[in-house]
């Protein structure tokens, strides 16, 4: 199984040579996104990119940032200027990997009057997150981060136990790139998936903590079933079947 990349939670740590101060500046914007703080990470990478405007990973970075802000058209264009300053070729494969999670994003919202195949999920705007409810194996109800970027829906430990889920110990490991390297999560399947009126069986995810107050994120082996809109005027996700 391919790694499953934590989009917007995704921070490449890369063997680019930036100064001292851009260094530190970077650091700083890292540890401002870890906890949350995402307007504060936005302000360090740009001032990180005033000493170093040509290094690839800052400008990454702010792009990630600018994801969690949902100033989608933004880090779109910060993932193509990393691809301009060619990049090492894990820094390029992930810009590229988040120019196609945006790309659902900067589509037209579907028309007030969507079709009848259409699902509509009320979203609600959390520490810059779009967040939507979601029913697990038919008899629990989380909070999920909507995230167009992560290859794997991912839950946390704790809701893993609640729903009695205890991966063997010869379950598949897959690694995960985050804040400060690279981490790993046992693959499970989860029964079934559903979002408002949308529901999946049988959909691969990876057991990985989150973040305080979420229990997972929604990623493509459940949102790759649909094509996807997020409609921020109305704050609702529109799944239409593929």
């Amino acid at each position: 199984m391919r790694a499953a990349l934590l989009g917007p939670l995704l921070l490449l740590v890369c063997a680019t040579r930036v100064g001292a101060g851009a260094s530190d500046l970077n650091d700083a914007g890292t540890a401002a996104y870890t906890r949350g703080d995402y307007v504060s990470a936005e302000r360090l990478f740009d001032q990180a990119l005033a000493q170093a405007p040509r290094d690839p990973l800052l400008h990454y970075h702010r792009g990630v940032t600018l994801m969690r802000l949902s100033r989608w058209r933004e880090a779109s264009a910060a993932f193509e200027t990393v691809l301009r300053l060619e990049p090492p070729a894990d820094l390029a494969a992930t810009a590229q990997q988040g120019i196609r999670s945006l790309a659902p994003l900067l589509r037209e919202p579907a028309p007030r009057s969507a079709r009848s195949e259409d699902t509509l999920v009320p979203l609600r705007r959390a520490r810059g997150n779009w967040i939507a409810d979601v029913r697990l194996n038919g008899s629990r109800t989380a909070r999920f981060i909507v995230d167009t970027g992560a290859s794997a829906c991912v839950i946390s430990p704790e809701l893993a136990a609640d729903l009695a889920i205890r991966p063997g110990p010869g379950a598949e490991m897959v690694p995960m790139q985050v804040v400060g390297g690279v981490t790993t999560g046992p693959r499970i399947t989860l029964a079934s998936v559903r979002v408002g009126d949308a529901e999946i069986e049988n959909v691969a995810a990876v057991i990985h903590s989150i973040g305080p107050g979420i229990d997972g994120l929604l990623g493509n082996t459940f949102l790759g079933r649909y094509t996807v809109t997020v409609d921020p005027g109305r704050g609702v996700l529109i799944l239409r079947p593929r």
